[in-house]
């Protein structure tokens, strides 16, 4: 999908000034990235290393695997798109609602699609079952002994498991050491949404050495810029967090709280910093064209994810100044839009 994710503010102009619609918070403080880099400017002017090899090594180091079970990627949609390509004509389960590119990846390598609504709807002769964990519009969770028992039971499938948000909850989930055990598990990883780093576009594949060797053969060599690998060995060495997770959890409770006290306002459990809201009796789209307007707060539109209608909208916690400020617009909307 080209069009149609959230974050779309490039073509909104100068107009937003509250993004609601990706699930990064903005406004970290990223100076000291943003020093470094320029430092090393110079690394436009060569080649970056082909496979990101001195990424891979500080990854494997610091998640105590070996660096045949790491492959660094252009962000975790490379990652699905790899994937996809590795396993050309097979049949794909997608638990949904999620996020579009599982689909879309399949499409374009001639799978077969299944859509499922849970594990349990999944059909025997799947050969791939695509995960988002934590889930990707719904904020979700599926409980870590949940999928264990599925995968331990469904040998013959790969679970691929998009972690992207892996550290914005406080649920359990698999570690990457752990994971690599299984022949049949594929974790995906963000370090664009952990260091809300998302114009440099830096990910990667976690799984067992021969798993990772079927899918990693397809990947073209200098698919990771020299910049984003030095991006993503600055950000390993220094340890550096954007956000402290149990306040930015606690926000969002708070922000959940105060929508839910909204007349035709239906807000969706989450066991993250982004959830799901239904606009009852209206169409989202109609939300998020009065918000940018009246407010330049932007929002995701979720009328395009499989499973969901036009009445639904995401939101990712931002600060609690802007927090307050959605609220507000909102009220505002929905008395101006009745």
């Amino acid at each position: 999908m080209i069009d149609g994710h959230g974050d779309d503010i490039y073509t909104h102009g100068k107009k937003i000034v509250s993004n609601f619609s990706s699930n990064i918070r903005s406004g970290q403080d990223l100076s000291a990235l943003q020093n470094h880099l320029c430092a090393h400017i110079s690394a436009i002017h060569s080649y970056p290393e082909p496979d990101a090899s001195s990424l891979v090594e500080l990854l494997a180091e610091k998640y105590r695997v070996n660096t045949g079970n790491i492959c660094v990627t252009n962000g975790a949609t490379e990652a699905i798109y790899l994937i996809a390509q590795a396993f050309n004509n097979a049949k794909s389960a997608i638990i949904y609602p999620t996020f579009s590119e599982y689909g879309d990846a399949a499409i374009i390598n001639n799978h077969t699609i299944y859509w499922s609504a849970s594990l349990d709807k999944v059909p025997l002769d799947a050969r791939l079952v695509w995960l988002c964990n934590p889930n990707n519009p719904t904020g979700t969770v599926t409980d870590k002994n949940i999928l264990k028992a599925y995968i331990e039971n469904h040998p013959s499938q790969y679970i691929i498991i998009d972690q992207s948000y892996e550290h914005f909850t406080i649920r359990d989930l698999f570690n990457i050491e752990e994971a690599a055990q299984y022949k049949n598990v594929i974790l995906l990883h963000s370090m664009t949404k952990h260091f809300a780093i998302p114009g440099l576009r830096l990910g990667y594949i976690t799984a067992h050495a021969d798993t990772l060797a079927q899918v990693a053969k397809y990947r073209m060599p200098w698919s990771v810029n020299g910049l984003a690998i030095e991006a993503g060995k600055f950000l390993l060495n220094r340890g550096l967090e954007t956000i402290n997770i149990n306040e930015y959890l606690y926000e969002t409770k708070q922000l959940q709280e105060s929508l839910r006290k909204i007349e035709k306002i239906v807000v969706q459990p989450t066991d993250t910093h982004f959830f799901l809201c239904k606009f009852e009796d209206g169409k989202a789209f109609m939300l998020k064209k009065y918000l940018i307007d009246k407010y330049g707060i932007l929002i995701r539109d979720a009328a395009n994810f499989y499973g969901l209608d036009e009445s639904c909208f995401r939101i990712a916690t931002q600060s609690f100044e802007e927090n307050i400020i959605l609220i507000n617009a909102i009220k505002n909307a929905l008395t101006d839009l009745s």
